[in-house]
């Protein structure tokens, strides 16, 4: 494992192609299965596993690796070297993390019709001729709300930025 490099250095690793024995190294060190690491490179299991250890991944692929290599490294720092209570966090659902279907943007909510008939700037609310977008409700029944392990997130980019966000609030001790 590298030490935390800067996000150009990690682009241009990216871009070169990492090695596919990284994979089985990022593996071992954080106790993930062949299986989760494909879902988080997004490949198939048996794609994983047809590449020989000195081929180099994908762009995609690479660059999941690099951010899961720093994702590691970031929680080792935050849980004092201890691989054990990284592992344990990565697999625990956490509230942060949690699913609300509800709350999704999909297109149903969007209203129908121009910019100009969402109002301006200048206008109260109240004389706007139509909502920009229907009311959600603010407070969730706890049925609808699943919670998820950073481990489930991974499988986005987004997912890692969540993960690192949790692992800083941890670290500020600003935790859920």
């Amino acid at each position: 494992m590298q030490a935390v490099l800067p996000v150009t250095s990690l682009i241009s690793q990216a871009r070169q192609g990492v090695l596919r024995r990284r994979v089985d190294e990022v593996a071992r060190l954080v106790g993930l299965t062949d299986k989760e690491m494909a879902r988080i490179l997004n490949m198939s299991i048996r794609g994983l596993h047809g590449k020989a250890t000195a081929t180099r991944l994908s762009l995609a692929a690479s660059e999941r690796l690099l951010l899961l290599e720093r994702l590691v490294q970031r929680g080792l720092s935050v849980f004092d070297g201890r691989a054990d209570l990284l592992v344990r966090w990565l697999r625990t659902p956490l509230a942060e993390l949690a699913y609300r279907p509800e709350t999704d943007l999909n297109l149903e909510l969007i209203a129908p019709g121009s910019l100009r008939d969402m109002g301006s700037f200048s206008q109260p609310i109240e004389q706007t001729t139509q909502p920009a977008i229907k009311e959600t409700p603010l407070a969730l029944s706890n049925d609808s709300v699943v919670a998820q392990s950073p481990l489930a997130v991974l499988d986005t980019v987004s997912g890692f930025s969540l993960a690192e966000d949790v692992l800083g609030r941890i670290e500020w001790g600003l935790v859920g």
